[in-house]
């Protein structure tokens, strides 16, 4: 695994005082006979153990999901002592190389989450069930995310747990494909925000490459988008992206499929949420529709706020989209 913004010294002490404690404890602690993934998942029993000693009084259980929503200050009026800060853009995770016991294609399900120190709590990027995996090939390997649910804070270090594992003809026969966890420490990687970064995450059956930037400054953009006119019949990507990065944060992606569309007209995007440079950035935000062998794209973009709301829309030729982009401060 690349460095990068991890804190190399926190992990290696975090790693020796679990691998101490494991030695004590062997004895206890039931084995299932496979021994690669038993130490494939020594990282995160070290880290939930740490975790729970740190932080289980103030913010329960490990596994609790984070009940801070976004567009907090959206309405206002936003107090004084909330301010502008820093915010990590998660764009994409996707699985570069298999090793070992797995073939493409491979049936995904598990999770990917994110801590930062709004609440401590999992704030969910992937999540899938055993019954409802993403198939991945060697072609299209990318996981298609459904968060962050509300805007990454970047103060102390972001946590990441992954534990993502391949379906087998039956649940005995399912097997870990990536378990790991890690920190990005945003005040020693700050000289290289506002820019996009990569991350190499490398493992005994795996290798995931982990796209992002560090924003400083940045605000919470929360993207609702409904058919206002025409055709709902069509097939589509969305996509939302800073003018100072040219990479984009997929909201939905369709591919050959209908868009799903709610009884009131709005898509359902896979995600929603981004974070905007708040200094003078620009958010563009896009719309690849296809209908009948017609293609067509529209982009509009809104300029950022500390709250609020912004509107535009978006015409495709078959059918109009209205956009509704409300902005919020991260911090509590």
């Amino acid at each position: 695994m690349e460095t990068g913004g991890i804190s190399a010294a926190a992990a290696y002490l975090k790693r020796l005082a679990c691998t101490v404690q494991e030695e004590l404890d062997e004895p206890k602690r039931p084995r299932d006979g496979n021994e690669e993934e038993e130490q494939m998942l020594d990282d995160l029993r070290c880290y939930r153990s740490n975790w729970t000693e740190l932080w289980s009084e103030d913010f329960g259980d490990v596994e609790k999901r984070t009940e801070l929503a976004p567009m907090r200050y959206t309405e206002g009026p936003v107090p004084r002592i909330v301010i502008v800060t820093d915010a990590l853009e998660i764009f994409s995770f996707e699985v570069r190389e298999l090793n070992g016991i797995f073939c493409w294609p491979i049936n995904v399900f598990g999770f990917i989450s994110v801590r930062d120190s709004l609440d401590r709590n999992r704030n969910y990027i992937f999540e899938r069930t055993r019954d409802n995996c993403q198939t991945l090939t060697a072609e299209d390997s990318s996981l298609v995310l459904t968060g962050p649910s509300r805007g990454v804070l970047v103060l102390d270090p972001v946590e990441f747990e992954i534990e993502l594992r391949v379906k087998g003809t039956n649940p005995s026969e399912d097997k870990i494909l990536s378990a790991e966890a890690f920190e990005y420490n945003g005040t020693t990687q700050r000289t290289w925000s506002g820019s996009l970064r990569n991350m190499m995450i490398s493992g005994v059956r795996s290798i995931l490459e982990f796209k992002y930037a560090h924003l400083p400054l940045a605000l919470e953009a929360t993207i609702k988008i409904w058919v206002s006119e025409g055709l709902t019949d069509f097939c589509g990507k969305f996509t939302a992206r800073n003018a100072s990065i040219n990479e984009n944060v997929i909201l939905l992606d369709s591919r050959d499929e209908m868009v799903a569309i709610s009884n009131d007209g709005s898509i359902q995007l896979s995600r929603s949420v981004v974070v905007v440079d708040g200094d003078k950035g620009t958010l563009f935000v896009g719309a690849h529709a296809t209908r009948s062998r017609q293609s067509s794209y529209a982009c509009t973009k809104f300029f950022p706020g500390k709250s609020g709301l912004s509107r535009d829309t978006l015409d495709v030729g078959f059918c109009r989209m209205s956009i509704e982009v409300a902005w919020s401060l991260i911090s509590i």
